[in-house]
């Protein structure tokens, strides 16, 4: 392999991983939003909910039996509907489910954009 070829090799790989490096921050950044977003939307209706469904949703990421898990995805569940019936005319739902199409979309686009951007 000549000089010319190694050049153009270590340009070639150079370009791909700046590019994946883009897509993966861009894709962490909108999952980062989401879940942002979406602890967002529990803060708000926490003052709302019952002691149990608050408890549950506190304790959430510590759960570590499946009667445990099942009582914090109750209690998210809960969460969203109040959120629902209090803030009926909030946009953060529509935020949240904005981001999780984007970063779902960010994730899908990778594969695609290697299969048909060397060409």
């Amino acid at each position: 392999m000549s000089d010319g070829d190694l050049a153009t090799v270590t340009r070639y790989f150079a370009t791909i991983l700046s590019v994946e490096n883009v897509f993966i921050a861009v894709t962490v950044t909108l999952a980062a939003a989401a879940v942002g977003s979406f602890i967002w939307i529990v803060r708000d209706v926490l003052p709302y909910l019952s002691a149990e469904h608050r408890n549950a949703l506190k304790h959430h990421s510590e759960n570590s039996t499946i009667q445990q898990l099942r009582a914090g995805d109750k209690a998210i569940g809960k969460a969203w509907q109040t959120q629902v019936a209090v803030f009926p005319q909030s946009r953060k739902r529509l935020l949240f489910a904005a981001l999780v199409v984007l970063a779902a979309l960010s994730v899908m686009t990778y594969p695609l954009r290697m299969a048909f951007g060397s060409r």
